[in-house]
């Protein structure tokens, strides 16, 4: 079995982390949404320029996972948190933002997104926050599942525009 291997990411890892952002988001959410709409979401916030000035942001943190085996290192999943000034939402301070986390099909049932789960609430602990939130679509039963299994709860919902198409993401959070 391939080991798996996490880690920080850095300026260096923003073409992977395009990639892997665009195919996990893709693996997802492709089968319930337009192709026009997927195609304008992808082109606007999985583009290098975009992810690299997101790396390169002081209160964002990404990390990814890697499969280790003969033939190198490839891209699995990967994982975005944000403190305040880089939310997603403006309002919620002295908290986490997990903003992403998205494992590749292939590599799912692994465990990756629990750790990354344990390694965002580690952030959170770390530096003192109130609590860990986040938005997830409201038809992504899975996720939500995750979620609520961590102790996520209901607070909100804001609306998330995919393309052209405002869609509805429940807000929750866990109190640390």
């Amino acid at each position: 079995m391939e080991k798996l291997v996490f880690k920080k990411c850095t300026i260096d890892d923003v073409p992977a982390l395009a990639e892997i952002g665009a195919l996990t988001f893709k693996e997802t959410f492709a089968a319930e949404n337009t192709e026009e709409d997927m195609a304008k979401y992808l082109q606007e916030d999985f583009n290098e320029e975009k992810i690299y000035a997101e790396v390169a942001d002081k209160d964002s943190i990404f990390i990814i996972a890697q499969t280790e085996s003969d033939g190198g290192l490839k891209t699995a999943a990967y994982m975005k948190v944000n403190f305040p000034s880089a939310q997603t939402e403006k309002g919620y301070e002295n908290s986490l933002e997990i903003q992403r986390i998205y494992v590749a099909k292939a590599c799912k049932g692994r465990g990756i997104g629990s750790h990354f789960m344990e390694k965002a609430l580690e952030i959170a602990r770390e530096n003192k926050v109130e609590y860990v939130w986040l938005g997830v679509w409201e038809k992504n039963y899975k996720a939500i599942k995750f979620y609520q299994d961590k102790g996520f709860v209901p607070f909100g919902e804001h609306t998330f525009l995919l393309g052209n198409d405002p869609q509805t993401d429940y807000l929750m959070k866990k109190i640390l």
